[in-house]
């Protein structure tokens, strides 16, 4: 067989600089180098990639050599998995004599590309730089290198499938290096035997002579194979060196690999999964628990007792279903057990039935048994009566697939044999604790979430309410429903206006699996070990809400949705009280936040004691110019705050498109502490289009104006000594003062600094106070605007007292209005009482829709 040439994704030299070795591992390195050059597995190199290697001393005494080649595994194109999985010893037939084979050093035998070696050097250093450093690079399959088991599976398949064509009675079971021969007679096996070795010898592979086994019992992939059975090999779980999530990753990965032969369910296994769980940095510590611990011990008993049978080419084979607690598993079964299959350790879906979950699992023992065996099971023997088989039938496809499409046959009765008493120590109990028709006789509950996480449940003058943290409905109503369950034991009739929860109840009943990782595990989880503990049963059923139809039954569930939303709005209500006397938000943030009225907000606010005497009354509503989008027009000024002492000089921005508003404390007003102020400004919220700033000598000097310059800001400056066309920013004076004094004695008290009373502020204002639109200044300065439709005035022009337009509306806010007229240079700010809106006909608009 000729070399195999790597593909590449990259041709680019990679150059990884060879670290320092100690004289000791100098010398090692030396003698390891020098033993390849003489085998011909190394040749000298002046390659230009290089990639560094190191030695570790095995319990020998000696030492391996190993070659970092991730920095080249990166560059190389994976070959993929050609072999998905390792061959199953028990589907050897029985009685058949074995021969096992081990190749010697199979890398080694299997020689590189020439046009790839370049890639696979090394550097061995010189101490004190003594002479020139000397490098090598690989002749043959290096150790760790990505495609290096698929090219040596392909290199001895060469060798093997002529073998399996001149022979085809004979078996030949081959995974990397390790080769199995079984034929029904060995006058068959020994022709296999010396033709495979006449091929391996041809294509370069060696056979080592003292690892060939032959006779009745020989050991093939960790296992030990017998006539007629297949047993794991006894060995001791060493747990001192178990301390990082590495550690854990390789153990359970071992123990993972000898399950198929041995029951360990997914339950046993469930203390050593929990472990892995956390922190995903390989290093990261862990520590054996004592159930872990006790899992192991039990894992070693199981492993020391446990016999797979070899299988009957003449016999059909069958799957029998064994049920945990909640893990189902499954054995594929000839006469005795052959191969363990077991489902995922997670559930697919948030609530996973016991039914479906069974389901699943035949129809990955059925692939498994058809891989492995090449034919399809007859028969699945499951522990559930033939109407549950029925009824599974009916309602799951896997189910109605398994019985009508691949006709399996489906029974409960197991065969007699010690391992199904080994297999079966779990009882499952078939009692119905949700009816699927509603009870005679028993009291009628409403129950009802709310969007808030209110629940309410009533039933014969009781009233039940919950509070969640969560603000789903189907939380709370969850929770009112484990709380009916757990204080009422009688039977009961339960009416809820969720499906999904009703869906997820009825579900709970057929000991389903629950995901842990969904936000409704802890409320799932009650419910179902609430329904296990109850005596008698109960049926929940769906009602539509709102549907103002008659009877006592509309009536009840009304009345339960009127409650929690009662109790929501109770605790809205002291919610946004204290939330305000925390923060001293506005009005439109408690109105939007807490769901409650504007009225209800204005009430909080006004009975504040620290609010009631800020309160500014309405100023009259004028026509500053306003930023039509984030970024556009800025308005900047300074302001003073005496309780911040030397750095009183609070230097104040406010965009006045979003309302966003950025403050520095500084000990001075002059140009440097404005660019600083700028700075800041621009690092968090970007750089505007205009600066408008009033006459002040700071603002107007040449070395502001070269800096705006820098940035691409046009400068403007109001009319000198009349503060009205800054009103946005002085507004804002108010509004920040106002605010830190507010704050003082509440959140106030985590500041330690006037910079974090200022960031107080500032969060307060920016993040939290929402405007009439239910956005923050935040929100709308970072998010897109949501496109409106085009509204037209007619504007009336005070010069020559005639209305003109139309014209399209740009923006209206505190009453004033925007628009561009048609040739003008730039858009017209007008009080709003100059303008009419009026509707164009849809053809008109159709017109003007370019404008």
């Amino acid at each position: 067989m000729q070399p195999l040439p790597l593909s590449w994704l990259d041709n680019k030299p990679k150059w990884i600089p060879q670290w320092p070795l100690t004289q000791e591992k100098l010398a090692a390195v030396n003698d390891i180098v020098s033993q390849q050059l003489e085998a011909g597995h190394l040749q000298p190199s002046t390659s230009p990639w290089n990639t560094p290697i190191f030695v570790i001393k095995k319990k020998s005494g000696k030492y391996r050599l190993l070659h970092d080649l991730r920095a080249v595994n990166q560059q190389m194109q994976p070959m993929g998995a050609l072999q998905p999985g390792l061959p199953v010893p028990t589907m050897i037939p029985k009685h058949w004599p074995l021969i096992v084979l081990d190749l010697k050093d199979c890398f080694f035998s299997i020689p590189l590309h020439e046009q790839d070696t370049q890639r696979f050097a090394f550097t061995v250093p010189s101490i004190n730089h003594q002479g020139p450093d000397k490098r090598y690079e690989w002749k043959v399959l290096p150790q760790g290198m990505t495609n290096s088991p698929a090219i040596c599976q392909l290199y001895v398949d060469q060798a093997v499938e002529p073998v399996r064509q001149q022979c085809p009675k004979v078996q030949i079971l081959h995974y990397m290096d390790d080769l199995l021969i079984t034929a029904e007679s060995e006058s068959h096996l020994m022709e296999a035997y010396k033709l495979l070795l006449l091929y391996l010898e041809k294509v370069g592979l060696q056979v080592a002579p003292e690892k060939i086994q032959k006779g009745e019992v020989v050991q093939y992939l960790g296992l030990k194979v017998t006539s007629e059975k297949v047993t794991p090999l006894e060995f001791e779980i060493a747990i001192d060196g178990l301390q990082t999530l590495n550690d854990f990753q390789k153990l359970c990965g071992n123990l993972n690999w000898l399950r198929p032969y041995c029951k360990l369910t997914t339950e046993d296994m469930m203390p050593l999964f929990n472990i892995l769980e956390g922190d995903a940095q390989l290093d990261s510590p862990r520590r054996l628990t004592i159930e872990a611990r006790l899992v192991l011990q039990k894992i070693e008993k199981q492993i020391k007792a446990m016999q797979m049978e070899r299988c009957d080419p003449q016999q059909a084979l069958e799957i029998l279903i064994f049920m945990e607690q909640l893990y189902p598993f499954a054995v594929i079964w000839q006469g005795g057990p052959l191969l363990f299959v077991y489902p995922h350790s997670h559930a697919p879906r948030v609530l996973y039935t016991q039914g479906i979950a069974v389901a699943d699992l035949i129809l990955t023992a059925i692939k498994k048994a058809t891989e492995m065996a090449g034919k399809t099971p007859k028969r699945c023997v499951v522990p559930f009566a033939q109407e549950a088989v029925e009824a599974f039938t009916r309602e799951c496809w896997q189910w109605a697939y398994i019985v009508l499409i691949l006709q399996i046959e489906i029974d409960n009765h197991y065969p007699r044999h010690p391992f199904v008493n080994f297999c079966t120590q779990v009882s499952i109990k078939r009692v119905q604790k949700v009816r699927r028709d509603p009870i005679q006789g028993a009291v009628t509950v409403f129950t009802d979430g709310a969007k808030g996480g209110t629940g309410a449940a009533i039933f014969n003058n009781q009233r039940y309410f919950v509070l969640t943290a969560s603000p789903s409905p189907q939380h709370a109503e969850l929770a009112i429903i484990a709380t009916v369950l757990r204080r009422e034991s009688a039977p009961m009739n339960i009416l809820s206006d969720s499906a999904y929860v009703v869906n997820a109840v009825q579900m709970l009943a057929t000991q389903c699996l629950i995901l842990k990782s969904s936000s409704v595990y802890s409320y799932l989880s009650e419910i179902q070990g609430l329904l296990n503990q109850r005596e008698h049963a109960i049926y929940i059923g769906h009602i539509r809400a709102h549907s103002n139809l008659p009877g006592p039954l509309t009536r009840g569930n009304m009345m339960a949705d009127h409650y929690s939303r009662f109790l929501l709005a109770c605790t809205a209500l002291e919610q946004a009280k204290e939330y305000h006397s925390k923060w001293h938000v506005n009005t439109h943030t408690l109105s939007f936040k807490f769901n409650i009225p504007r009225k209800q907000a204005e009430d909080i606010i006004r009975s504040c004691e620290k609010c009631v005497v800020t309160i500014v009354p309405k100023i009259p509503a004028g026509a500053n110019p306003r930023g039509l989008k984030p970024g556009h027009i800025w308005q900047m000024d300074v302001t003073h705050i005496p309780s911040f002492g030397r750095q009183s000089c609070v230097h104040v921005t406010v965009d006045t498109y979003s309302g966003v508003i950025m403050a520095t404390a500084m000990n001075k007003e002059g140009v440097q502490q404005v660019i600083q102020h700028c700075l800041q400004a621009f690092a968090a919220w970007g750089v505007p289009h205009v600066i408008k700033t009033d006459n002040g000598p700071a603002y107007t000097s040449k070395r502001f104006a070269a800096f705006l310059k820098e940035f691409g800001i046009s400068h403007i400056t109001g009319i000198p000594y009349n503060p009205q066309g800054q009103a946005v920013v002085e507004r804002a004076h108010l509004y920040l003062k106002n605010l830190i004094i507010k704050q003082k004695g509440g959140i106030g008290e985590m500041a330690t600094s006037n910079k974090d009373v200022l960031a107080l502020a500032l969060y307060t204002i920016n993040f939290l106070n929402k405007k009439k639109n239910g956005k923050t200044p935040a929100e709308m300065h970072t998010q897109s605007a949501d496109k409106e439709s085009i509204q037209w005035v007619m504007w009336k022009d005070l010069q020559d007292n005639q209305w003109k337009g139309p014209f399209p509306l740009l923006r209206r806010v505190r009453g004033a209005v925007c628009f561009f007229p048609q040739g003008a240079a730039q858009p017209i700010w007008t009080p709003e009482r100059r303008i009419r809106l009026i509707n164009l006909p849809a053809e008109d608009l159709e017109e003007e829709n370019s404008i």
